[in-house]
């Protein structure tokens, strides 16, 4: 199978939609990544258009793409504000009261090392190569740290509505 041709013939395509998620408000590196994983998936499909007809496709897909984003995003940084507390209670009066008993359970279940990464990542928006200096650790480390206390929350969060 040659690509090289239609890899070319779409590289156009592909700036304008890094455009348009940008406009549509998502960051360069966000909208980037949605762009690679429907270049991705445009080559994976075993059927060529002509760059015209395949172009609103890649819109439709792109948009999909940012609004899932969004919404995962939205709903992640939800959670985390709402149940990543401080451990005083008086620095956020009234917001124990006011959490979900299972959330509450769910982050007791994390261990203080994967509630903390969640907090520095989610809550304090740190980047990686931040938290992995303050940790003393590799950012690949991090990376993977952070994977697994995610997949832990959405595990137990899972057990919990059972």
């Amino acid at each position: 199978m040659k690509l090289n041709g239609y890899e070319a013939q779409l590289k156009p395509i592909l700036d304008e939609l890094c455009l348009y998620l940008v406009r549509q408000g998502a960051k360069k590196g966000v909208a980037e990544d949605i762009v690679q994983d429907v270049f991705v998936k445009v080559l994976e499909m075993d059927l060529f258009l002509p760059p015209n007809k395949i172009k609103p496709y890649m819109y439709r897909m792109a948009k999909n793409r940012y609004i899932d984003y969004y919404r995962r995003r939205q709903k992640l940084q939800s959670i985390l504000t709402t149940y990543l507390i401080p451990q005083s209670p008086t620095a956020h009066p009234g917001i124990i009261d006011r959490l979900d008993p299972d959330i509450s359970r769910a982050m007791a279940r994390l261990s203080s090392k994967e509630r903390e990464l969640l907090k520095l990542k989610y809550l304090d928006e740190w980047s990686i190569n931040e938290i992995a200096v303050r940790q003393h650790k590799r950012p690949s480390s991090i990376k993977m740290q952070l994977y697994r206390a995610r997949k832990k929350l959405r595990k137990v969060m899972a057990e919990n509505d059972e």
